[in-house]
């Protein structure tokens, strides 16, 4: 698997893995903001800004602060992200890296609402995806530190759990 020699090959290898790798989600034309994204190639029905997902999923998702894949990345809001921003799991690398899909992410020369491939770092003190960076491929660098809430995985916590029914 490719993504296990990522931390041997470098920044180059990374970029040139992801820019191999094929998009999974759908076709989407025109413009699409992350919410729309996330809702359209993601197994989990929320809806608002992105920062409204984290609270929204409270005892609808299990949510957590460990990456799985198809799970769905919060980061919060800030001043430069007002409506916060949402981004799929599409693979965990290791305990601290991630590959996630996202739309409308750092759009350069009039590429808003571009779906990208990118590679993104737990930089938090307690490894918990507080503190996360993600690669900017121009540069082949990791630049601004985002908060983030964690993460939203495609299942119902386990108080919903079906009960065991037994004869």
């Amino acid at each position: 698997m490719p993504f296990l020699r990522l931390a041997k090959s470098g920044v180059a290898g990374v970029l040139f893995t992801l820019t191999a790798l094929s998009l999974s989600g759908p076709a989407l034309a025109g413009y699409v903001n992350c919410v729309q994204f996330v809702r359209q190639a993601g197994a989990i029905e929320l809806s608002g800004n992105a920062w409204m997902w984290w609270p929204h999923a409270k005892g609808r998702y299990e949510t957590g602060q460990h990456p799985r894949r198809d799970a769905v990345m919060v980061f919060q809001r800030t001043t430069a992200m007002p409506s916060g921003h949402v981004a799929l799991v599409r693979h965990v690398l290791d305990s601290r890296t991630i590959v996630i899909e996202h739309a409308n992410w750092a759009p350069r020369g009039g590429a808003k609402g571009r779906i990208s491939r990118d590679l993104v770092r737990d930089v938090s003190p307690g490894n918990d995806w507080t503190s996360v960076q993600v690669l900017y491929r121009p540069t082949g660098s990791f630049g601004k530190t985002y908060p983030a809430n964690g993460f939203i995985h495609p299942n119902p916590p386990a108080s919903f759990a079906s009960p065991i029914i037994e004869p």
